[in-house]
């Protein structure tokens, strides 16, 4: 039972190991896919773009604000870019299209409250769900090694009960043979 649990844990820890590399780039990776999305957006050459392109249309087309060609769309980017211009800021903008059309004019909820479960849970879902996988298949295999060398006879971990067992069904086995050798005779 030693070498299967050794060998077990030879094989689950380097999976471990790159589980975790995994998560802690997936949880730094979060904020920097923020910033990215605002910088390709344009921010400092185009700030019509930069806030258009974090709305969504509230009419039914449900495109990015940014690439809509709808009539709502039209309006809404002549609005942000009227507010542009006479000194608001993007946050002031937002917040404006936020009361008026509600959180759905958003393309990514804001991570506060409990909207920062849809930014969390993702990633929690797949590491709990990689532990458990791991957890149910570091028992399956340790416990296809213990059957397998256990009964090789190869560890101490036979008991009597089974070897004996083992030495009825051999005699069993050897008797059959016997009287099919015979009565082929």
């Amino acid at each position: 039972m030693t070498f299967a649990r050794s060998r077990v844990a030879r094989v689950a820890l380097p999976a471990l190991v790159a589980f975790v590399a995994v998560a802690a780039f997936a949880l730094t990776a979060l904020p920097l896919a923020a910033r990215a999305n605002e910088s390709a957006a344009g921010t400092k050459a185009d700030p019509v773009r930069a806030i258009t392109s974090q709305l969504i249309c509230p009419c039914s087309c449900g495109e990015v604000l940014s690439g809509c060609t709808c009539e709502t769309g039209i309006a809404l980017k002549g609005y942000v870019d009227r507010e542009i211009k006479s000194g608001k800021g993007k946050d002031a903008i937002e917040a404006a299209l936020v009361s008026k059309y509600g959180e759905v004019i958003l393309g990514a909820p804001k991570a506060k409250g409990f909207n920062l479960v849809v930014w969390v849970a993702p990633f929690a879902a797949t590491i709990l769900g990689f532990g458990i996988a791991t957890m149910f298949l570091t028992r399956w295999v340790r416990r296809k090694r213990v059957v397998a060398v256990g009964s090789g006879g190869a560890t101490g971990g036979a008991t009597p009960e089974t070897d004996a067992a083992a030495a009825a069904l051999r005699a069993r086995a050897e008797a059959e043979l016997r009287e099919m050798r015979e009565s082929s005779r």
